[in-house]
């Protein structure tokens, strides 16, 4: 009851106490707050039997205090036991290292020692050895002392034996003085003087027994039996020690067990002198420890009387001496001693690192924490990036799969569209070439027949129409297939001057509107055939003089045709660089001068050795081409530049298999402005928004040249000047010979080229060219060349009246003038002086640009014989000089068919859904004197060739692609199926060879199948042949490709057909 009483009590005072210290806290509060009523419990603690409350600051500090000091003295005692025991460690290191030092010093003087056991030997086996056998045994055992040199034996003398043994060695025992200073020695009780010396010994008899700091050693020796070691001693400022070693003759060494035997039977001994502090610098040098220092002391008893020359005091016993190392042992650093016996000598070795070893294990202590402390931290820090790089990496996966998935989805949609494009862009090809086809077939057909004047313009402006359609459809086809990667250079032979002359001819109506001349160069080192696609140069040709001719108003256009030096390929860009092409047209330095095709700074374009060959070439060879002619006037249209071409040849002739050509296009028009000039080749833009308006024009020839041309491994640029014209060269790279089939092309593309006006008539004859323009003189020149004619050229009225009314020389034949190069007035002039100075006649040809009607007739009445119209080819100049000569040529209006009897006997097919293009196939094959047939579908065209008369079939097939109910691919398939199952050779190879496998076409009577399409993008000649078709022509038909492939078709060489030399 006490207990549960006083329990009581204390818990009411308990209560008491805390609410006296809330009411406390409450009254506090309401004083400092302005009665505020909110309530902070503060932490409370039981101290002592009562209720105390600290602030959260008290609470803090304590804790804090009591943490620190705790923390401290942790890091105190680990501090101090680590400190501890690193130099614990260090002075284990350091007694290792000086131990170490220790047994390899003593394995040295061991090793150098050991020539005094081989020498005792000696002594022992030969009793009565003499000087020379002592030093011929000693030269020849130096190499196992490198530290001795000194190697002697001393004779043990008694006091009564002194005197014989002088006379025997005829000499006195001597001494010497630390000055090398001999003197006589004192009567003593026994002697060792040297009677057998090495090589570097001199003093003889020398007596070493009475010398204080070696009697000792010696006596040792003698005593025991053993080797002894001498104290150190200074020689020549070099520490040495003496090792004697005794000599006992022949005695049986059982015999010597006391020290009375060997005292009595000691006859010598072998002595060395050690240089003990080479042999320590020899140890140390093994060590790579800069930061040891180590010194040798040897202990020296004080019975000896030795202390005052080791400088040691009297009382000191042993005394210390030092003979190796110098340097002192700084104060706070660790130091070990290692005392060692050796021989009868106590040494010792002392060894101190020559830093504060306790500061560095202290530095050390801290860096090694720290350094920890920053692997840990960049281990932490690389884990965090790593995990955070995989976090990200794992993001970018995601992110990569979804992007992957939108570019699959995206790659399939854009097959799509370019499928769907494809599909497109066939059929609107289709489409349009299907009427175009009909257009401009029945106008070739309504050319053929008689119309009038006004009518056949008519036809040709239709015809023109039609031909500019196919054309702007053709660009688009080409510009797409291009940017698809689906266009194809053929590769084929052609003849680049007839191309040249070709393109000419199509722009000759425009020429005469505008009232333009335009002329072609090409250089004669130019070779005749070469290999490429002669279709796509014209295609970039005929762009590229279309638009000359369209933005020149008056003036000329010159299109110039160059070679580049094959043996320049090595020292100079690709063609395909722009680089290249500025390399072709330098800078003129005067009017006339040679150019300058190397500028100071080398070729950057061009690396190491090639570079300086590139240069050392063209300092030697510097046209690499033949100057770029103009038509302006300037420095490339005077003679000397003129003179210059002519006279260019390549250095090292033509024997490569590929050439590169430069082909430039000038005129007089408009120009581009410079900003404009590096946008003029994308798609779609002119150099001027009212280009368009005022000229037409899509934007996209050029783009397509520019292609093109690049495909060929050349590239395109243009130089121009606004107000003053346009320049535009293009490079190509053909090759000169061909491949397969090559020979077959060529032969049939030499049947084909004009070349009969250069016959035997004009070679010989001798021709005067008038002109005051040496360019223009040169491009009809240039023609005459081609044929034989001999040229000779004035430039003027009177230097042609001075030529041809000369005395002397060969007689001039024909006189050749130029009516843009010298007025009507003068040239007038020179006809009527010419028929009044002359007995003979001399025909006068006229070269101009279409004159009108009057000035025409006042040039025929003045003398002129024939006016040949600009623009100028080989063919026109040729016949007009035969013309004038009186030489029969035969040239009519229009050319009459020679192919009528072409296709006489042959039975045709022509399949096609659309009226027109049956009307026009039709009529264009029954003008080589064909029997044609036609259908409108696939299925009438498989009844037709089933229902054939056996002796009426069908030689040929015109298919077209795209018809209702079955197209052409399907119908050819059919027939081809139709020709195995009728054949008998077939079905049997079916049966016998082809048991798993059904034979698709027959070998043996097949009918020529070729597709007659206005499709024309890439694919359509892969799906035709594997069809079984065996050759291709587009729409709308073109006589000269409808003409080829008859002639392949006759001479059984149709593209695809089995056996075929083309194929």
């Amino acid at each position: 009851m006490v207990e549960i009483r006083a329990l009581a009590m204390e818990t009411v005072r308990e209560t008491a106490e805390r609410e006296s210290l809330d009411s406390d806290e409450d009254g506090d509060r309401r004083g400092r707050g302005g009665g505020t009523t909110t309530r902070i419990t503060r932490p409370r603690v039981r101290i002592m039997g009562r209720w105390c409350r600290f602030s959260p600051l008290m609470r803090s500090w304590w804790a804090r205090v009591l943490f620190l000091l705790c923390a401290a003295t942790m890091v105190i005692v680990v501090g101090v036991v680590v400190y501890r025991n690193a130099l614990s460690n260090k002075r284990k290191e350091l007694e290792l290292k000086c131990e170490n030092r220790k047994e390899v010093f003593q394995s040295e003087v061991d090793n150098n020692l050991g020539a005094s056991f081989v020498i005792l030997g000696l002594v022992t086996s030969v009793p009565n050895v003499v000087q020379t056998t002592w030093m011929a045994f000693t030269d020849q055992t130096l190499f196992l002392r490198p530290h001795v040199k000194s190697l002697v034996y001393c004779l043990r003398v008694l006091r009564d034996q002194r005197a014989a043994v002088e006379k025997q060695y005829n000499g006195s025992f001597i001494m010497t003085t630390p000055n090398n200073v001999s003197y006589p020695v004192t009567p003593a009780d026994e002697y060792a003087p040297v009677v057998l010396l090495s090589k570097d010994v001199t003093t003889y008899l020398l007596d070493l027994y009475n010398y204080t700091i070696l009697q000792s050693s010696i006596i040792q020796a003698r005593d025991t039996g053993n080797f002894s070691l001498s104290a150190p001693y200074k020689q020549d400022n070099i520490w040495r020690m003496g090792s004697f070693l005794p000599h006992y003759g022949d005695i049986d060494p059982t015999t010597l067990t006391t020290v009375d035997a060997r005292r009595a039977n000691c006859v010598g001994y072998v002595v060395t002198v050690l240089n003990v502090e080479e042999v320590f610098g020899a140890v140390v040098s093994r060590f790579k420890d800069s930061d040891l220092d180590i010194s040798a002391i040897a202990h020296v008893e004080s019975s000896l009387g030795l202390n005052l020359y080791y400088n040691c005091s009297a009382d000191a016993n042993p005394c210390a001496a030092k003979f190796y190392g110098n340097s002192t042992k700084p104060r706070m650093s660790l130091e070990v001693s290692v005392p060692f016996l050796y021989g009868t000598q106590d040494l010792e070795l002392r060894c101190w690192y020559n830093y504060n070893v306790r500061l560095k294990v202290l530095r050390d202590m801290i860096a090694w924490p720290l350094l920890m402390l920053a692997v840990v931290v960049f281990c932490t820090v690389a884990v965090y990036l790593v995990l955070k790089r995989m976090s990200t990496a794992e993001k970018d996966v995601d992110e990569r799969e979804k992007i992957n998935v939108k570019l699959r989805e995206a790659k399939i949609k854009a097959e799509a569209a370019d499928t769907a494009k494809s599909s497109f862009l066939a059929t609107v090809s289709h489409e349009i070439r299907t009427p175009m086809n009909g257009v401009i077939g029945m106008t070739n057909l309504l050319m053929g027949t008689d119309l009038t004047p006004q009518q056949l313009e008519y036809v040709k402006i239709a015809q023109a129409s039609g031909n500019a359609l196919v054309a702007l459809i053709s660009d688009v086809l080409d510009l797409s297939k291009i940017e698809a990667g689906r266009m194809e250079i053929e590769t084929v032979p052609f003849d680049m001057r007839e191309e040249v002359d070709n393109i000419l001819s199509l722009f000759e109506e425009k020429l005469h509107q505008k009232k333009l001349e335009i002329s072609a160069l090409v250089h004669d080192c130019v070779p005749q055939w070469l290999y490429g696609d002669p279709g796509r140069l014209r295609q970039v040709l005929i762009n590229l003089v279309g638009n000359a001719i369209k933005f020149t108003k008056q003036g000329s256009i010159f299109l110039c045709v160059r070679l580049v030096d094959p043996h320049f390929y090595e020292t100079i860009p690709p063609p395909s660089s722009q680089r290249f092409l500025e390399l072709m047209d330098p800078t003129q330095k005067l009017l006339g001068s040679e150019p300058e095709l190397i500028d100071s700074q080398p070729d950057v374009s061009l690396k190491g050795a090639v570079a300086v060959r590139s240069q050392l070439f063209r300092m030697r060879y510097p046209q690499m081409a033949p100057p770029r002619l103009s038509m302006k006037p300037g420095p490339l249209s005077t003679s000397a530049c003129v003179a210059q071409w002519r006279d260019w040849k390549p250095v090292g002739g033509l024997g490569l298999d590929e050439v590169t050509l430069v082909v430039s296009i000038e005129d007089t028009g408009i120009g581009i402005p410079k900003f404009m000039q590096q946008r003029l080749f994308e798609p779609f833009v002119q150099a001027d928004s009212s280009t368009s308006r005022e000229y037409g024009g899509t934007g996209i020839g050029l783009s397509i040249c520019q292609k093109l041309v690049r495909l060929t491994r050349g590239d395109i640029v243009v130089d121009s000047e606004e107000g003053e014209g346009s320049v535009f060269k293009f490079s190509l790279v053909l090759p000169t010979t061909g491949q397969r089939g090559d020979l077959q092309k060529l032969s049939f593309a030499m049947t084909r080229t004009p070349s009969g006006f250069g016959d035997e008539r004009i070679r010989g004859i001798r021709v005067l060219l008038v002109d005051a323009n040496p360019v223009r003189q040169e491009v009809a020149a240039t023609y005459l060349r081609r044929v034989g004619a001999l040229i000779e050229y004035a430039e003027g009225v009177d230097m042609a009246l001075g030529l041809l009314t000369r005395s002397s020389g060969p007689a001039l034949q024909a006189v050749i003038i130029d009516l843009q190069g010298i007025d009507h007035n003068s040239s007038i002039q020179l006809v009527q002086r010419l028929k009044q100075s002359t007995a003979k006649s001399i025909p006068v040809l006229g070269l101009s640009i279409p004159p009108d009607s009057a000035l025409q007739t006042q040039l025929q009445e003045s003398g002129y014989s024939h006016i040949v119209h600009k623009p100028l080819r080989c063919t026109t100049l040729i016949s007009g000089l035969l013309q004038v000569l009186g030489m029969q040529v035969t040239n009519p209006s229009r050319k009459p068919n020679t192919n009528a009897e072409m296709l006489a006997g042959k039975r045709l097919l022509v399949v096609d859904d659309n009226m027109v293009n049956r009307r026009v196939a039709s009529s264009m094959l029954q003008r080589y004197g064909a029997t044609v047939v036609t259908v409108t579908g696939g299925k009438q065209a498989i009844n037709a060739v089933k229902k054939q008369d056996s002796d009426k079939p069908f030689d040929m097939i015109l298919m077209d692609i795209q018809m209702p109910e079955m197209d052409g691919y399907e119908a050819t398939q059919l027939i081809r199926r139709w020709e195995v199952d009728k054949c008998e050779q077939c079905r049997a190879l079916e049966k016998i060879e082809y048991e798993y496998m059904e034979l698709k076409e027959c070998a043996h009577h097949r009918i020529p199948i070729v597709a007659v399409t206005a499709d024309v993008m890439k694919g359509t000649h892969e799906m035709c042949f594997s069809a079984g078709m065996d050759d291709y022509i587009p729409k709308p038909l073109d006589q000269k490709q409808l003409q080829l492939l008859l002639q392949r078709f006759l001479d059984h060489r149709l593209v695809n057909a089995p056996g075929s030399s083309a194929k």
